[in-house]
């Protein structure tokens, strides 16, 4: 909505929001840190279990399995690399979504988003997830993010959890596995947006941005997980009803004010 009121219509990178997805990323991983921990140590056992040609001996463990299945729902964002012409890659041209003069298809996602999130609350009412993630859910998790990562008006995050609470994995291990992948894609999409961005960053606003957007990141991951314990998740379910109501109207008098 601020690229449309600000005319800001260029979908070319900019080095401050690589900075700012970069520090959200270090918060997530400080609000998780004995998960993520936990994560590369399994990691490295696996590649060393690879090398000496024992993975195929042993039974994977539990958190074994689900660093399987993280890697294995980044497989489909490979496709992100398809080109599309005049428009580039993709990933490019989903993105430009944020960048079209119009916020008509944006309000659509939001509602879309408002959706998915009010049935993940009913759902959490429910009490009766007790799945593990599996190859299948993986798979469905990852084609989900080649939409939910660049598309304007999706959540990756509370698409990704909202996803598996829908498919029956317990609350835990899908608001585990959400935190878990989206870190890996703040990273690299930081890092490539400050290296592709025509303007630099200057160290110390820097230096600022990284500080200031993990501690934001930090406080929001455990806003979330009280929001998800007191089954408030509603409320944002309605806050994007709202909000893409408003943003669809908006967009429809853009369209004909354009005709």
């Amino acid at each position: 909505m601020f690229h449309d009121f600000a005319g800001r219509m260029d979908s070319s990178p900019a080095a401050i929001t690589g900075i700012i997805h970069i520090g959200i990323a270090i918060g997530i991983f400080a609000a998780f840190l004995k998960l993520f921990l936990s994560l590369f140590l399994e990691f490295f056992a696996m590649i060393s279990d690879v090398f000496t040609k024992q993975i195929k001996t042993k039974q994977p463990t539990p958190k074994r399995k689900f660093v399987y299945y993280t890697l294995l729902s980044f497989a489909p964002l490979v496709l992100w690399l398809i080109p599309t012409g005049k428009n580039g890659f993709l990933f490019s041209l989903l993105r430009k979504t944020g960048y079209n003069a119009t916020l008509f298809d944006d309000g659509i996602f939001f509602l879309i988003t408002g959706l998915l999130v009010f049935l993940c609350s009913r759902q959490l009412l429910l009490s009766k997830n007790n799945k593990n993630i599996n190859l299948v859910f993986s798979l469905i998790i990852g084609a989900a993010s080649l939409l939910l990562v660049p598309v304007a008006g999706l959540s990756f995050i509370g698409g990704v959890f909202c996803a598996l609470m829908l498919l029956g994995v317990t609350k835990k291990l899908s608001l585990r596995y959400a935190f878990v992948l989206s870190v890996p894609i703040l990273v690299v999409m930081g890092i490539i947006e400050i290296c592709t961005a025509s303007v630099s960053l200057e160290l110390i606003p820097a230096i600022i941005g990284i500080i200031l957007s993990a501690a934001v990141s930090f406080l929001c991951v455990r806003v979330f997980h009280w929001v998800i314990n007191n089954n408030y998740l509603k409320y944002f379910a309605y806050y994007d009803f709202g909000i893409g109501a408003l943003t669809l109207i908006i967009g429809i008098f853009e369209l004909i004010l354009k005709k």
